[in-house]
């Protein structure tokens, strides 16, 4: 879960913030510390953070945090049409043209994929559950 899923969540998620929309909750709500389990432990993968009205993503390669990308917010209609069906129960989401956090209900299900959490990662692999700190 390094970089190469960022990579490759590129066109999978550059997609979500053209014609931006707002969600029911306020994006405030993702800002925190994200981690993906790799070999059944948590390893921080990204976080998110607020400064004035701007929201930045920050990616964690190895040990060290990469330089902040800004991000804004993405509603459902974007994240439908990116997946090509009906989304429902997207609370929150924001993105840029390298990646989208979105927040659903726990237990929100999308096919075979179940968000246990809450919080997943938009990427071409399909959707990455992650774990808010």
């Amino acid at each position: 879960m390094k970089p190469l899923v960022l990579c490759f969540s590129l066109v999978f998620a550059s997609l979500i913030l053209f014609g931006v929309a707002g969600c029911r909750n306020n994006p405030a709500s993702l800002v925190g510390t994200y981690s993906v389990e790799e070999n059944g432990k948590l390893q921080d993968f990204l976080r998110i953070e607020k400064s004035g009205d701007t929201y930045t993503i920050t990616e964690k390669d190895g040990k060290e945090w990469l330089s902040p990308a800004e991000v804004t917010p993405a509603g459902e209609q974007e994240v439908e049409d990116i997946l090509g069906s009906p989304v429902k129960g997207l609370i929150s989401g924001l993105g840029d043209r390298q990646v989208a956090v979105l927040k659903v209900p726990p237990g929100w299900k999308m096919g075979a994929f179940e968000c246990k959490t809450g919080f997943w990662l938009a990427s071409t692999y399909g959707p990455v559950e992650l774990h808010k700190n």
